[in-house]
């Protein structure tokens, strides 16, 4: 959940210097989208911190994700 408040967090950010046409809409996300945002988020905020948060909130996703289906029995005999 939180990586999704700071990838809407970048959103806002990136669509203040984007002209109206080139906007990001909030709804409708897929992965050429998503890597389009992070580009444009780079390019226009070069120090920005929000892309590196963005990728720490995820990758702790997914161990937490790994972690919960171990702690299940998932990986078991």
């Amino acid at each position: 959940m939180l990586a999704t408040i700071a990838s809407f967090q970048m959103v806002d950010k990136v669509n203040e210097k984007l002209p109206k046409e080139s906007q990001f809409a909030q709804l409708g996300w897929y992965w050429a989208k998503t890597l389009r945002l992070h580009r444009e988020y780079n390019r226009l905020y070069p120090s920005g911190q929000l892309s590196r948060k963005v990728r720490v909130l995820v990758g702790l996703m997914f161990t937490s994700l790994l972690i919960c289906a171990w702690g299940f029995g998932f990986f078991g005999k």
